[in-house]
C-alpha cells in the first residue's frame, strides 16, 4: 500500500491545492467585482455562526436518512439556488437557468450512463468541479457580503474543526458519506479520476477556505489576504494531504482515506484571527470595505474642479 499511497497523495496534494486557490482567489475576485443583488439582510453575528455551524452538522445527518433518488433532488435543488445566486449578477436571466439546467442535468445524465468509461469519469469530475467551485464562491460571498466578519469566520472554522473530527475519527460518518456520493450524481467535491483510484477535496472544506479568505482581505486588505493564503495552503492543503503518510488512522480499509481538514486548519486559523486583530485592530465594515474599493479605482490625475 504505501508504494500506492505515496503518487496517490501527490495527486491529492496537487488537486486540493488547484481547487483551493480556484474557489479562495475567485472568492476575492468575486467579493472586489461584483455586488450581490440580494445580500443577507442585518447585520451578521455569533448567533448567526451557531445557526450556519447547526444546519452543517444537521445537513449530513439528512443525506444519511434520504434514499438515493430523493437525495440527488435534494442536491440539485441546493446547487440550482447556489449556482443561480453567484450568476444572477453576471448573466441574463435566461442565460443564467438555462445553463444552470444545462451544467446539473449533464451531471446527472454522465453519472448515469458513463462511468463503466474512463472518459466518463473524467467527464463526471470535470461537471463537479465546475459545479462546486461555483457554489463555493457564490456562497462565500453571500455571507461576507452579507456582513460575516473575519472573527465570525474564525469562530465557524473552529466549530467545524470539532465536527470534522468527531464525524470523521470518532464516528465515521464522514467515509459513510464519501461513499454514499463517490459515483453519484452532483457529488459535493472538487477531484479526479486517477487510474482507478479518485481523489478530491469537499465542498465543505472549499467554502470554509473561500469564507476565511475573502473574511480576512475585507477587514484587513491584501496582506492579511496573503497571510491567509500561506495558513490555508500550509495547515489546510499540505498537511491535509500528506497527513495518510503519517497517521494510519485516517485510513479506512484498503485506500479509503478520510482526512479531517478543518480539524488541522481550524485552530491555527483561529490563531491568525487573534493575531490580525491585536496588530491591525477592529476590522473593516463592508460599508468602508466598499469605499476604499471606490476610493482606490479613482485615477491619480483625474481633473480637479477650480
Amino acid at each position: 500500500m504505501p508504494n500506492v499511497l505515496i503518487p496517490t497523495t501527490i495527486v491529492q496534494l496537487v488537486v486540493a491545492a488547484t481547487g483551493t486557490l480556484v474557489a479562495t482567489l475567485g472568492s476575492v475576485y468575486y467579493l472586489r467585482r461584483v455586488k450581490l443583488e440580494r445580500p443577507t439582510i442585518g447585520a451578521f453575528n455569533l448567533r448567526d455562526v451557531v445557526i450556519l455551524t447547526t444546519f452543517v452538522i444537521c445537513l449530513p445527518l439528512l443525506y444519511l436518512a434520504l434514499p438515493q433518488w430523493s437525495l440527488t433532488y435534494l442536491l440539485a435543488l441546493t446547487f440550482a439556488s447556489a449556482l443561480s445566486m453567484g450568476l444572477r449578477s453576471l448573466l441574463p436571466r435566461l442565460a443564467l437557468w438555462l445553463g444552470v439546467a444545462v451544467l446539473l442535468a449533464a451531471n446527472i445524465w454522465v453519472a448515469r450512463t458513463m462511468l463503466g468509461t474512463q472518459h466518463g469519469w473524467q467527464l463526471y469530475w470535470i461537471l463537479c468541479d465546475v459545479i462546486v467551485l461555483i457554489a463555493a464562491i457564490s456562497v462565500a460571498n453571500l455571507f461576507v457580503q452579507g456582513g460575516m466578519r473575519l472573527q465570525h469566520a474564525a469562530a465557524f472554522v473552529m466549530a467545524l474543526a470539532v465536527y470534522d473530527f468527531i464525524f470523521a475519527e470518532v464516528w465515521p460518518l464522514t467515509p459513510t458519506l464519501m461513499n454514499r456520493f463517490v459515483g453519484y450524481p452532483l457529488n459535493p467535491g472538487f477531484g479526479i479520476r486517477w487510474s482507478v483510484f479518485g481523489v478530491e477535496i469537499g465542498l465543505g472544506d472549499l467554502l470554509a477556505f473561500s469564507l476565511y479568505a475573502a473574511a480576512a482581505y475585507k477587514a484587513y486588505g491584501p496582506r492579511a489576504l496573503r497571510i491567509a493564503l500561506c495558513f490555508i495552503l500550509v495547515f489546510g492543503v499540505v498537511a491535509g494531504s500528506l497527513t495518510p503518510l503519517f497517521v494510519k488512522d485516517v485510513t479506512h480499509g484498503g485506500l479509503e482515506v478520510v482526512v479531517p481538514v478543518q480539524a488541522l486548519f481550524g485552530p491555527p486559523a483561529f490563531g491568525l484571527y487573534l493575531w490580525f486583530r491585536r496588530r491591525y485592530g477592529p476590522e473593516r465594515t463592508m460599508a468602508q470595505f466598499l469605499a476604499e474599493l471606490d476610493a482606490a479605482v479613482v485615477p491619480d490625475n483625474a481633473p480637479v474642479s477650480p
